[in-house]
């Protein structure tokens, strides 16, 4: 995907330091911010703006945010919004996510989820009390993510100090126990499962799929990352590292009607979980 990108600027001096990392990590142009925000004057000339949204509290701290015409800002937040109102509203528990992934109270696996996107699913399995390593390959992405965790422990320790009141006592060291089974690595998933060949029970992989012709309207998250990262054309080779590394399964959300995956072997799921619109194509290994 040959989307274009530019830094916003920022004048608040405590975002220097991180703006500075952002610049050399990620190697884009830098826009005045003045200009670039107003009535998106400059973002004509690029498919994305990178940078920081004010919070309509003081005591909160920025967002890192993606602008684009066609969405607005995108970023992500594990403490509200819907992330939030999922973990509220029954999380996981007993749904077909968790039970694909074999997550439970009592047996909690070391999960990685090797196609990160926005964070959803990861934060699903931290709820769950899994240790959950996000892989994401796209710098922008991850550099969202990574805000987002330090933005949630910098809120949290926020509210543990009084200044906040969010959450209750209860709310707020399950916030900070489920943040704390979170972890990024910035990678291509598949060099880095068959390079560093990390310790996991589960992978689970939810690939991006090509844009269908007739489509229905999907979310902001969405529209941004299919025009920032676009379909997953190494679903296969993934996979196939996957199934290198778990030690007792790689899950697979697929589109109800969607062929597995295809393997070099001809390997085909061993079972599959089913939701409405989404199908979980289970990998069970022998080594299990």
């Amino acid at each position: 995907m040959n989307a274009t990108l530019a830094l916003i600027s920022e004048t608040d001096p405590a975002l220097n330091t991180a703006l500075q990392a952002l610049t050399q990590a990620l190697d884009l142009p830098l826009l005045d911010r003045e200009s670039a925000l107003k009535k998106h004057t400059n973002i004509s000339n690029y498919d994305f703006l990178l940078g920081w949204l004010n919070t309509n509290e003081n005591v909160l701290p920025p967002r890192l945010a993606l602008f684009s015409k066609k969405t607005g800002p995108v970023f992500i937040d594990f403490l509200g919004g819907k992330k939030n109102h999922r973990r509220q509203f029954g999380g996981g528990k007993g749904q077909p996510l968790a039970r694909a992934v074999g997550a439970s109270a009592e047996h909690p696996p070391k999960l990685i989820d090797a196609t990160a996107g926005m964070g959803g699913d990861a934060f699903v399995f931290a709820t769950l009390g899994c240790d959950v390593l996000m892989i994401e390959r796209s710098p922008v992405i991850a550099a969202l993510l990574q805000d987002a965790l330090n933005r949630a422990k910098t809120e949290l320790k926020l509210e543990h100090e009084g200044q906040t009141t969010r959450f209750d006592a209860e709310e707020r060291t399950f916030l900070e126990e489920t943040i704390e089974h979170m972890s990024l690595v910035n990678a291509d998933a598949a060099d880095f499962l068959n390079n560093e060949k990390p310790d996991a029970d589960v992978i689970y992989l939810d690939p991006m799929y090509p844009e269908k012709k007739k489509k229905a309207a999907t979310n902001k998250e969405m529209t941004a990352l299919q025009g920032l990262v676009g379909p997953d054309m190494d679903s296969s080779n993934l996979l196939e590292a996957a199934l290198q590394v778990a030690k007792k399964r790689v899950v697979v959300k697929r589109p109800t009607k969607a062929e597995p995956i295809q393997l070099a072997d001809g390997r085909l799921p061993s079972a599959n979980i089913q939701s409405p619109n989404t199908r979980y194509d289970l990998y069970t290994l022998s080594r299990l």
